[in-house]
Order: structure tokens, then sequence, then C-alpha cells
């Protein structure tokens, strides 16, 4: 009731990037303090939170394929063949997630080493160059152009990363340099480079493994896109109406067709007794009126689970790479990486709420991008994104004692117009 009530205020594009702001912002601080707040003798595994949160998001995606599409098509058996079909039958489709995941994976556990070594807001901040990483690849590898806009968001966005990880000193010279003032009143304003250390930081190491996330998350979004998008060589209605001869060739123009198929005889079977005499009336008296109805209501259903069923792929996508991510991420981070402590202390070694919260934040995260890219566009999304970065930004000067330059500042803005600019 008090949701449908706040949908009805709120429409629900910009409700869904609300959430998304509030999910940017509280996963950066909460895994920063998770990670730098507490003695390293006492931090949680970063490899088994990564495994639980795919293993998270293999079930949520499990659930949202049980309820999709009509009431009466919700059905165990329809989700066992379901998975089965597509996980199973068409196991090279499978396949091809195997290096998106792997990519996910390792940029997963990047992301813990990066929120241990630096403060919340820089994190947020280098994290966009991501961004660009994506546009190189999308350049190379699915040969797309980028328009003049872009490539000035790209060249904004790289002098915004560069100012915000500029060195103290250097920032210090360059500003009395250009602004005039003494370095003394400088230094006033920022302790120990603007971050507090909490015990667990080295910005080095912060800033190697957040540059090796962003190039990895922008080869696995690529690979991800390329893999999601070449199937779909063939308009929607041949794949209702043109008989499918060779299944292993279409597998995936068979997997739609078959769920058409099998909605059409549910819906038969629920509603031949119900229309039974409206039908026979209609036969003598509007013969023709009644195939045209006839003929919208099928074609309208069947157009209505063909969308259905495209828009489970993501989900089938994301379980598929959430089912590899769990194997891979058990056999080669878990138990090669941190195989002794988990045996010695058990996998879920110094978790404790905070821990699952980073870890449920992070499962909520993939749904809600999925709601902001059905519901919302790419220009709303990046205004999510900007708006995350200053609010992970004011609360890290609130929640961690550190204070922000004025290069940092300035970065800062010009990353943000860069990702607006970069949507349009």
């Amino acid at each position: 009731m008090g949701f449908t009530s706040l949908q009805q205020t709120i429409p629900l594009k910009y409700l869904s990037l609300m959430v998304l702001v509030v999910q940017n912002s509280a996963l950066i601080l909460v895994m920063r303090y998770t990670r730098a707040s507490v003695p390293e003798d006492q931090l949680y595994l970063a490899s088994t939170a990564v495994v639980m949160n795919e293993l998270l998001k293999c079930l949520a995606s499990i659930v949202l394929l049980h309820f999709s599409g009509p009431v009466h098509y919700r059905t165990w058996h329809r989700l066992t063949a379901l998975l089965h079909r597509e996980l199973i039958v068409n196991w090279k489709e499978t396949a091809k997630l195997a290096i998106p995941a792997t990519l996910y994976l390792i940029q997963n556990n990047l992301q813990y080493v990066a929120a241990t070594n630096l403060d919340a807001a820089t994190f947020q901040v280098t994290y966009q160059l991501k961004i660009l990483t994506t546009a190189f690849f999308s350049v190379v590898i699915l040969k797309r152009s980028l328009s003049q806009t872009k490539w000035l968001a790209l060249g904004l966005l790289t002098m915004g990363i560069a100012l915000v990880v500029l060195p103290k000193d250097a920032s210090t010279a360059a500003l009395q340099y250009f602004m005039g003032g003494t370095a003394e009143e400088e230094d006033t304003a920022f302790e120990d480079d603007g971050k507090i250390n909490l015990g667990n930081q080295s910005n080095m190491t912060g800033y190697t493994a957040v540059l090796m996330a962003c190039v990895l998350s922008g080869l696995a979004g690529v690979y991800f896109e390329m893999i999601l998008k070449a199937p779909n060589t063939k308009p929607t209605h041949e794949m209702v109406n043109t008989k499918i001869d060779d299944e292993d060739d279409h597998q995936g123009d068979t997997s739609l067709l078959h769920d058409a198929e099998e909605m059409t005889k549910l819906d038969k079977r629920n509603s031949i007794h119900a229309d039974a005499t409206s039908k026979r009336v209609i036969v003598v008296n509007h013969a023709d009126e009644e195939n045209d109805v006839g003929a919208r209501d099928v074609h309208g259903r069947r157009e209505d689970m063909l969308q259905t069923q495209q828009q489970n792929q993501l989900w089938i996508r994301n379980l598929q790479m959430s089912l590899f991510s769990i194997v891979l991420g058990l056999v080669f981070t878990v138990f090669l990486q941190d195989g002794a402590v988990v045996m010695e202390k058990g996998f879920f070694v110094n978790y404790n709420a905070l821990t699952w919260l980073v870890i449920f934040i992070q499962t909520a995260g993939g749904l809600i991008v999925a709601v902001v890219v059905k519901y919302a566009d790419n220009v709303l999304k990046g205004f999510a994104t900007s708006i995350s970065i200053i609010l992970s930004s004011v609360v890290s000067v609130w929640a961690f004692n550190s204070s922000l330059s004025s290069t940092f500042v300035i970065g800062t803005a010009l990353v943000i117009y860069a990702t607006y600019l970069y949507g349009l």
C-alpha cells in the first residue's frame, strides 16, 4: 500500500534513480568503513564476500525468472524446464559467459582492495574511469564511433581524475603558481593529503587496484553487451511465424518460441470452458469479427510473451555469469588464495552485520541498475552517478574526518560534468 502510493507520487524512473544514488553511495561508504576501520587481523575475507554476493545474485535471478510473466505461468515445472534449457541444453551459450564472469570476479575483488586503501570520495571519483575504458573497448571491439561531445566528455573525465589523484605537494605548488597565496595557507586546509589513515591504507595500492578494476569493468561490460546483442539478428515476428528446422543453429530463437507456445497452451486450457458458450454465439453471428479479435488476441499474447522472454534474457545471462563466478571464486580466490585461513577459521571469519550489509547492497545494485536501464535513460543514470559522487564526498568528510582539497573539488566537478556530458 505504502509503495503503491509512493510510486503514484514519484514516477518509477525517478524513484529507481533515487534508490540507485543511495545504493552507490552506501556501498562505497559501508565497504570503506568495514575494510579500513578495523585491524588487519580482524578483516573479513573479500574473496568469500564476493562469492556470497554472486550466490545472492544467482538466487535473485532465479526468483525474478520465476515471477516473470502472468500468474498462471509461474509454475515449478516451467521454471525447471527454463533453467534446464538455458543452462544445460544451450550449454554453448552458457559457456560464452565464462570470460565476463572471470573479469567481473577479479574486478569485484579489486574493488575491496581499492576501498581498503582509498577514502570513499577518491574511490568513487576515480572509479568513473570505467567510462573511459568502456568507451575504448566499445570502439576497439564493437567498432563503435563516438561523437565529438563524447570525446570531449572523455577528455574532461581524464583531466578531472588526474586532478583528483594529484599529490598534495604538486597541487599546492600549482595552485600557488596560478592563484597566488602561500603554501602554508594551502596546507592548513588538508592534513595528511586530505585523507584519514584508518590503519590499512596505501594510496599507491588503491590507485593501482581501482585502475585495474576500471579496465576489467570496461572490457567485461563491452563483452557482455556483445553477447546480449549477438542473438538478436532476426525480427521478432520471424521467431513466432517461421518454423525453425535447425535447433542447434537457432537455440535462442527456439527458446522464445517454445515459451510463447507453452503460454498459449496454458491460456487455452484455463479459458476453454469459460469461453465455450460465448465462442459459439460469436461464430454464428459475427464470424469475421471473431476472427479479427482472435487474431489480435493471439498476436498480442505472443508479442507480450516475446517481450517478457527478451527481458528474461538479462536475468538468464546474469544467472549464467553468477554460476561461473561462484565456481571460479571458490576455486581460485577462496581456496587457492585464502584456503589456509578458511580451513583454520571458517568461511565466514570476521563476518558481522555490516559485512552482510555490504554484500546485500552489492547484490541489490545489479537489480537496481536493471530497473534504471528499463525505466530511465543514460542521461538520468549519469545524474544519479554524479549525485552519488557528491553524496559520498560529503558523507566521507563527516564520517571519516577527512578533508577535501581544492584540486579534488575541481577534479570532482569535472568528472561530474563529464559524466553528464557523456550521457547526452
